[in-house]
């Protein structure tokens, strides 16, 4: 499958040319690399670990060589990086493993969240600039989900809120379902993957295989929170689309709660199903 084409940044002035090249997961080929503003200021998200069990060698050499290529960026090219990473620390793995202990979740996860950070400072990882965690981004997601039902980009079903694929692509606004790996896009294992077991026993109330979901219904003895469509708790996908969102919009000084919704709706991406436009 073809990739659609790429907008390339086009800021009026460059302050910052380094002439540095790198790899284009879009275009999948060796672009200049320009900042959003044509500045030295790069904001970088990174998905963190979702912190259920103690970090693992691909944790080390995932944030390890990210560290490298970010102090190059830094050291060398002289680049301002703004990074950000989150901290998954509720999903269906953290409920599962939580049960299995006799722990609360928060417990759980703020256990091995620690040894991740202290594993990290060992490896000499810098720590990011942000940090976030998903657990404190409820209010954020909720308004965003419902953004996405607002826009008929998503719909509620049996107390969860699901991602209309269908509606998504077929949209008049040049949209694109998973086009950084349009390989993937009827990948059933990795769909059920990023649902998570305690999902995918609902998958009936989907209008698509491919709708994934944006909001969970709790079932009993599950961490819970409020909802226009009832007690739940957030799907994989939404948490680093609106995370990702928040914070560089309060970086770049979109403070005032109207503009910063509005940001956060223009800007996101789904990476974990291959780079939507959430």
């Amino acid at each position: 499958m073809s990739q659609p084409p790429w907008k390339k940044p086009s800021p009026s002035t460059i302050t910052h040319d380094t002439g540095l090249m790198i790899k284009n997961s879009l275009t999948r080929k060796k672009e200049k690399f320009v900042t959003m503003d044509g500045s030295k200021n790069v904001k970088w998200y990174m998905c963190g670990p979702t912190v259920y069990a103690p970090s693992h060698m691909g944790h080390a050499r995932t944030y390890l060589a990210f560290d490298i290529i970010r102090r190059i960026l830094s050291d060398y090219f002289r680049y301002h990086v703004d990074l950000v990473m989150n901290i998954t620390d509720l999903d269906d793995k953290i409920i599962q493993r939580a049960a299995e202990n006799g722990q609360t979740c928060e417990e759980l996860s703020r256990h091995f969240e620690a040894e991740f950070h202290n594993d990290m400072q060992q490896l000499g990882v810098a720590p990011p600039t942000v940090l976030t965690r998903v657990t404190e981004y409820m209010e954020e997601i909720v308004t965003y989900i419902s953004d996405l039902v607002t826009k008929d980009m998503a719909y509620e079903s049996n107390g969860s809120v699901y991602f209309h694929v269908d509606n998504f692509s077929s949209s008049d606004k040049g949209h694109n379902y998973c086009k950084l790996a349009p390989e993937q896009i009827n990948n059933a294992e990795l769909l059920a993957e990023g649902e998570g077991k305690l999902t995918q026993e609902f998958g009936s109330d989907k209008r698509s295989p491919r709708d994934f979901a944006l909001w969970k219904k709790s079932k009993e003895g599950e961490p819970t929170w409020p909802s226009p469509w009832g007690p739940g708790r957030p799907g994989w996908h939404i948490e680093c689309s609106v995370m990702a969102s928040d914070v560089f919009c309060q970086l770049s000084g979109s403070d005032v709660a109207g503009v910063t919704h509005s940001c956060q709706s223009a800007c996101a991406m789904d990476i974990h199903s291959g780079g939507e436009d959430l």
